[in-house]
């Protein structure tokens, strides 16, 4: 097998949030493409036990069991994610900003600072989930949508702070994605309406989300980092509907 066919082979990627939705698609892509895949997440995975990536002490030492046992980390995909009640900003409890922060933001910090040693040795890259939601913002979001417009700064910020060492950061902006979080809040209305809103006219399973996150921790994008990548069938774009008329 190739290279190209297998571009991981030999490879060591830890996924965050690897139990479900993106993050398990993700590990399947990786498998796929030769990667030894060690996942971390809340309710345990088949690769590991739970992993609370809010508790900075538990994060590391996961971190150090991971280099103990494969020796090298050579990527670390952020998939780990939780989202609000559908509330306006007057209504959200306060609470729930702090909480989706120290998944949504603070996780990422964890799990970065704790590989960032073998992630250095390795030259490796690093791509975080954000959302669309990072760069449009949706109705009744506002936790959210801060937390995942923090995941795109941040996103950047460690790109600068890691170009030094030879570690790329880049992050992937999903949009409506059929994640068991998202068939949480689907509806048949809101189907028809981002199916109507979105240029391509459809939602996206997990695995096409996952498939440019490999990319982008490949050596095929080997001088792209610091990148806050839509995959969003053109919904950032602009708006597919308008009824303009002749100039």
């Amino acid at each position: 097998m190739s290279m190209i066919e297998a571009p991981f082979d030999g490879r060591v990627v830890v996924i965050t949030g690897a139990a479900s939705g993106i993050g398990a698609s993700t590990a399947e892509v990786f498998r796929d493409q030769g990667a030894t895949v060690v996942g971390w997440d809340l309710s345990g995975t088949k690769e590991a036990g739970p992993l609370d990536l809010t508790d900075a002490a538990a994060t590391k030492a996961a971190a150090e069991a991971v280099v103990v046992e494969h020796g090298r980390v050579d990527a670390l995909v952020n998939c780990a994610g939780i989202i609000t009640d559908n509330l306006p900003v007057e209504k959200t409890d306060p609470a729930d900003f702090r909480r989706t922060y120290e998944v949504n933001v603070g996780g990422i910090v964890h799990a970065a600072q704790a590989l960032y040693p073998a992630l250095a040795e390795a030259r490796g890259a690093v791509v975080n989930v954000a959302s669309q939601a990072a760069l449009v913002c949706l109705p009744h979001q506002s936790a959210y949508s801060a937390s995942k417009g923090a995941v795109a700064a941040l996103t950047r910020s460690m790109a600068i702070d890691w170009a030094e060492v030879g570690i790329r950061v880049n992050a992937v902006c999903p949009g409506f994605t059929l994640t068991p979080m998202a068939k949480q809040q689907m509806t048949p209305e809101l189907d028809a309406a981002v199916s109507r809103r979105v240029p391509l006219g459809r939602m996206f399973e997990p695995e096409e989300i996952g498939r440019v996150i490999a990319f982008l921790a490949s050596s095929a994008s080997s001088a792209v980092t610091g990148v806050v990548m839509p995959v969003d069938g053109g919904w950032t774009a602009g708006e597919p509907a308008l009824p303009m008329g002749p100039a």
